[in-house]
């Protein structure tokens, strides 16, 4: 192997791959109805350019860096990948509403197995991590939405998040992280660990609780300062109503100095109030003292 081939074809090689992955998203949101800010307006079509053009580049790569097994492999897989439902076929998970493309998830591990056999760190494409993170928060009512039934407390509204969240950040995505305070250690919601994003999530079913939420994500903004691993941090409100503004609690967070904090507020469908009630398992009285 030409090691030094390799190593100068690495950035190009990223470059394609990421722009591969923005198209996947793309095509996700179009599978399944969710907004989009812009991006391919023919995602699919889009996808499968970018996967010929990575592959085109990559078997030049392989050829000048003299690994013929390598590239004979890719040669033959990309033909099965082609002949068997073609490039832009994606499978697609109602359950998580997640897209992931086969050819795709090849390639992504071949460069990968290139860039570990040449010494190259392994970059976490942190920009389009957080851009596709930033829009799945604020598409939390739509995707709720999707659901068969509305939450009903902040631990419905979890569960459906945490569901989301892990299908499209699979490796990265970590449940109740640690992030370490100065008099004492903290554990948001949810975390994106290779962007250092700790996320909070509230639920606001009545005016009078606003203030309760607001004073919690400002009592976390002031005791997550100073964490080296997690460095960005999201605080969802989802609410019945238009109890509070993005931008009133943007501002609830500057005054705090959490300068690093996103504020994220959606309205969306809940369950009856008193569903939580019916949902409490048999005897759970016997855990209180039972009211007479």
């Amino acid at each position: 192997m030409e090691i030094a081939v390799v190593k100068n074809a690495i950035e190009s090689l990223d470059e394609l791959l990421s722009e591969a992955k923005r198209a996947l998203w793309d095509v996700q949101k179009e599978v399944f109805g969710i907004p989009s800010n812009g991006g391919y307006a023919y995602p699919r079509e889009a996808l499968k350019g970018l996967l010929d053009e990575l592959c085109d580049v990559l078997l030049v790569v392989l050829d000048a860096a003299d690994m013929r097994e390598t590239r004979a492999s890719l040669i033959n897989k990309w033909r099965v990948f082609i002949h068997d439902r073609g490039l832009g076929h994606t499978n697609d998970h109602q359950g998580f509403q997640n897209c992931d493309s086969p050819a795709l998830t090849f390639l992504d591990r071949l460069i990968k197995g290139l860039r570990i056999a040449v010494g190259k760190p392994i970059p976490n494409d942190e920009g389009w991590t957080v851009r596709k993170l930033d829009e799945v928060l604020r598409n939390t009512s739509v995707l709720v939405c999707k659901r068969q039934s509305p939450p009903a407390d902040e631990d419905d509204l979890k569960k459906i998040m945490h569901n989301y969240l892990h299908a499209c950040f699979r490796d990265d995505f970590r449940r109740n992280p640690t992030v370490g305070g100065i008099l004492k250690d903290f554990k948001p919601d949810c975390g994106i660990a290779s962007v250092g994003a700790a996320i909070e999530f509230k639920f606001i079913r009545t005016k009078e609780k606003t203030g309760v939420a607001v004073s919690s994500i400002v009592e976390d903004a002031n005791g997550y300062k100073g964490s080296k691993d997690w460095t960005r941090f999201y605080a969802v409100i989802y609410q019945a109503e238009s109890f509070i503004s993005e931008s009133d609690l943007q501002n609830e967070l500057k005054r705090s100095e959490a300068t690093e904090w996103t504020a994220i507020v959606v309205n969306g469908p809940m369950a009856p109030d008193g569903l939580l009630e019916r949902r409490k398992p048999a005897g759970w009285l016997s855990r209180r003292r039972r009211p007479r």
